[in-house]
This record gives structure tokens, C-alpha cells and sequence, in this order.
């Protein structure tokens, strides 16, 4: 029966373990602890060292890992407020523009004469016409003719008591101080192509142009105020060679079916 020797060898080492046991207490077996000890702790240091090392290398793939998801949410949240930043800052701009536009109509009280289309003039180089309006209503040259809810068509270009001669935009002749309503605000000047279309010239080609952004005259020409609707881009020519980028522009309205416009003066 093998379960006596099992007993035994039970019995045998539970009996070295009690000698071994009063010989730790008693001290007669330190020399071997020593050795052993010596022998033991070394490995166990380095087991140790290990341990640590490899937490902080858990530690650091984590914290890695936090970071550059934090900083990827900085990066964007610094992008939000730089674009904030930039509608801030234009919209102040055209809140000030805004406040100076009114400040000036407030000051100069521009007032609009209503004038009947009596004739027009057309030929291969000209675009005019006439209106029934002239120096009894205290209208003078280089004033300009609107339409509608504010589209410029044309400015005054030659008076007489009872009537004005009225230069068309698209006029071959006809040069008007123009900006863009792009976010670069681009300035340019619109020219007339023979009463066949408009083109804006001298737009600065580093300057981003879109078919249907609205063209307004700029407020930089005299008698002419800032945000009269002139037209709308139609087609952009950026050619490399050339130092400025031209636009072609559909017109605000139909400058061949004017009946009834109205000319700002000034007091």
C-alpha cells in the first residue's frame, strides 16, 4: 500500500522542518542563511528593479497616449478660437465701418432726387441716358444714379436745368472705385466693355474671388458712398503671367430697361 510511505515521508518532513526550525531560533544555522540569503537577494533585486521598470514604461505608454490626445484637443480648441478671433475682428471692422457710414449720412444727409428715364444714347463706345432731372433739383456732375433697392447703374455726367446725362457702369468710359464682399474685402476698379459687360480690374491675384461674390463701389471716389451694389462675379481670369487677376460681373440690374432711377446729392 503506498499511502504508510506517503505518511512517512509526511511524517519525515514535518520533523526536519521542526529541527530546522529550532536551529533558526537557537542561531545554529545562520552561516547558511547568510549564504543562502546572499545568493537569493540578488535575484529578487532584480526581479524588484524589473517590476518597476515595467510599470513605468505602462506608465509612460499611457501617459503618452493621454497626451497627445490632449494635446490634439488643444490644437483644435486653438483653431476654434483663432477663428472666433477672426470673425471677431471683422465684424468689429464692420461694425466700425458700419458706425462711420452712418455717422456720415447723419453728417452730409444725402438726399435722393427721382428722375424719369426720358432717353438714351447708344452707340459702339457709349452707354448714356437721359433723365428729366438737372440743376433745379440741385444735381451736379459725378454724382451717382441708383436703382431699385441701391444698385448703381451710372453717374452724372453732364447737367442742365431740367436734365442730366447719365453715364451707364457698363459705358466704355465709366470707371468706378469697386470692392468685393470677399473675406480679403478685395478693391479693384470697375470698368464698362462697350455696353456689352463689366469687368473689375487690379484685383491683387494672391486674393481668393468666388463667382457670385457681390461687387459694392468701395467709398473710395469722390461723391460715390461705400456699399452701392455694382454686380455680381460671373467668371474669374487668375492668368500667371499677369500681375492682377480680372473679374467679370454680371450687372445688378437690366441697364438696357431703366424707366425710373434716383440720384444722391449732397446738401
Amino acid at each position: 500500500m503506498p499511502y504508510p510511505s506517503r505518511h512517512r515521508a509526511y511524517a519525515s518532513l514535518g520533523v526536519v522542518f521542526i529541527i530546522l526550525l529550532i536551529l533558526h531560533y537557537l542561531g545554529a544555522i545562520r552561516p547558511i542563511e547568510q549564504f543562502i540569503r546572499n545568493i537569493i537577494m540578488p535575484v529578487f533585486g532584480g526581479l524588484h528593479t524589473f517590476n518597476i521598470a515595467v510599470g513605468d514604461n505602462y506608465q509612460f505608454f499611457r501617459n503618452k497616449e493621454e497626451f497627445i490626445k490632449n494635446y490634439q484637443q488643444c490644437i483644435a480648441t486653438t483653431e476654434r478660437q483663432t477663428t472666433l478671433s477672426a470673425d471677431n475682428i471683422r465684424l468689429e471692422d464692420e461694425n466700425n465701418e458700419l458706425k462711420k457710414q452712418l455717422a456720415y449720412i447723419e453728417k452730409n444727409k444725402p438726399l435722393f432726387v427721382l428722375a424719369q428715364v426720358v432717353g438714351r444714347e447708344i452707340s459702339s463706345i457709349g452707354q448714356t441716358i437721359i433723365i428729366n432731372r438737372g440743376t433745379n433739383e440741385n444735381i451736379s456732375i459725378d454724382e451717382p444714379v441708383i436703382a431699385n433697392n441701391g444698385i448703381l447703374v451710372g453717374k452724372v455726367i453732364k447737367v442742365e436745368p431740367d436734365i442730366s446725362i447719365v453715364r451707364l457702369v457698363n459705358d466704355n468710359q465709366s470707371r468706378i472705385a469697386a470692392s468685393i464682399l470677399n473675406d480679403d474685402r478685395s478693391l479693384g476698379i470697375v470698368e464698362g466693355g462697350f455696353g456689352i459687360s463689366l469687368q473689375m480690374n487690379f484685383i491683387p491675384r494672391n486674393e481668393v474671388v468666388q463667382v457670385g461674390h457681390q461687387v459694392i463701389t468701395s467709398g473710395l471716389e469722390k461723391n460715390i458712398p461705400r456699399g452701392l451694389v455694382i454686380g455680381i462675379v460671373a467668371s474669374i481670369e487668375n492668368e500667371a503671367y499677369k500681375p492682377f487677376q480680372r473679374a467679370i460681373l454680371t450687372p445688378g440690374t437690366e441697364l438696357n430697361k431703366l424707366t425710373m432711377v434716383s440720384v444722391i446729392t449732397n446738401p
